[in-house]
């Protein structure tokens, strides 16, 4: 099939065929236009250009698509120092934001799908070739889907930085259902000791509408979260509670509370099949009786059965809490660069990088 690239710089030039695709390729929630459109007017981290690439048959109907965001000295996961560190302070284009951990390539289903998805690749490098990038890639890619022979048969290479984690819904009626059959005795008998305990600690739990949620509370708890990581400003004051709000009825507040005080504060976002438990915060030292990390992840996953969705997203980090009480569905999480100068091995990639140009 013959193809068409289009290159939007702003999402209110990109129309309901976006829309469409997003549907019929099931994207996550971080590819639908109300989370593109807050990052356009709030971006959490600096940008310098921005691409909507379109691959669209003579019809007009789109098969595929990427926002592509230039950047430089964004490197919240130290990917780039730590893997291509002659890179640092150079420009890299980049799909998605750093704030999506599940990046994947939008593509129609179909017997043309395959075309499409290589097309929408080297639309990418093209449009980092024209802009001077440095790096040109995708990050937080599932490393076992389909992009892996993709990516690596356009020159790309990957380095593994994090692991994901995911878990089926459909599999338990709820849950209680989840707690009694999925866990371990030992993580089974912690929760349910931990849940006891902020019972008897009066803790009460509220879900509502980000508009009418404790923002500031939950970035003050998230960004205390995040210093142990070295690693605040991926919440920063002021500009990320301003994000939050434009997302718009994709986006909810788990907050809980003992008495007046916020000790917990979960941010999930919906889509047509997922719910995404996508950011949180708490008061480690708050309640010595019980984790308020555990009791939140609790209260979440309640939310994620009653959403009706079929899968819950659960985000990186934790390791050690996920392998174990959320039934290892795990997949590894891997950046894709192509590195716009040098061809070698740096930080232990397991590939050739490829010259651009």
């Amino acid at each position: 099939m013959e193809y068409t690239v289009r290159s939007h710089t702003s999402i209110d030039d990109v129309d309901e065929r976006w829309d469409d695709l997003m549907t019929a390729a099931r994207a996550p929630v971080f590819y639908r236009r109300p989370f593109l459109r807050a990052f356009e007017k709030h971006p959490l981290h600096p940008v310098l250009r921005t691409a909507y690439l379109q691959v669209e048959d003579r019809s007009g109907q789109v098969h595929a698509a990427l926002p592509a965001y230039l950047q430089r000295d964004v490197d919240p996961m130290r990917v780039i120092a730590d893997h291509h560190p002659h890179a640092v302070g150079r420009t890299a284009l980049l799909s998605h934001v750093w704030h999506c951990y599940d990046s994947v390539l939008p593509v129609r289903p179909g017997p043309d799908s395959d075309s499409a998805a290589r097309r929408a690749v080297t639309a990418l490098r093209e449009t980092a070739s024209r802009w001077d990038a440095r790096l040109c890639g995708l990050v937080n890619v599932d490393g076992d889907s389909s992009l892996d022979p993709l990516l690596t048969s356009a020159g790309f290479s990957g380095v593994d930085i994090d692991v994901g984690w995911g878990l089926t819904l459909d599999g338990y009626t709820g849950f209680d259902d989840y707690l009694t059959h999925a866990l371990k005795a030992k993580r089974r008998q912690n929760l349910t000791r931990d849940l006891r305990a902020a019972d008897r600690a009066g803790v009460t739990v509220r879900t509502s509408d980000t508009d009418d949620a404790d923002l500031d509370g939950f970035v003050r708890l998230a960004r205390s979260t995040a210093a142990k990581f070295g690693n605040s400003d991926y919440y920063r004051q002021g500009l990320f509670q301003d994000f939050v709000l434009a997302l718009g009825d994709c986006a909810q507040a788990h907050e809980l509370r003992v008495g007046d005080e916020l000790i917990a504060s979960a941010l999930t976002l919906t889509d047509d099949t997922r719910l995404h438990y996508w950011a949180v915060g708490y008061a480690e030292k708050a309640t010595p009786h019980f984790s308020p990390f555990y009791v939140a992840y609790a209260h979440v996953m309640r939310a994620a059965w009653a959403s009706g969705r079929d899968w819950v997203e659960l985000g990186r980090r934790n390791p050690t809490f996920k392998v174990e009480a959320m039934k290892q569905t795990g997949e590894t999480v891997t950046v894709w660069l192509i590195d716009g100068t040098t061809a070698g091995y740096f930080g232990g990639v397991l590939a050739a990088l490829l010259v651009i140009g």
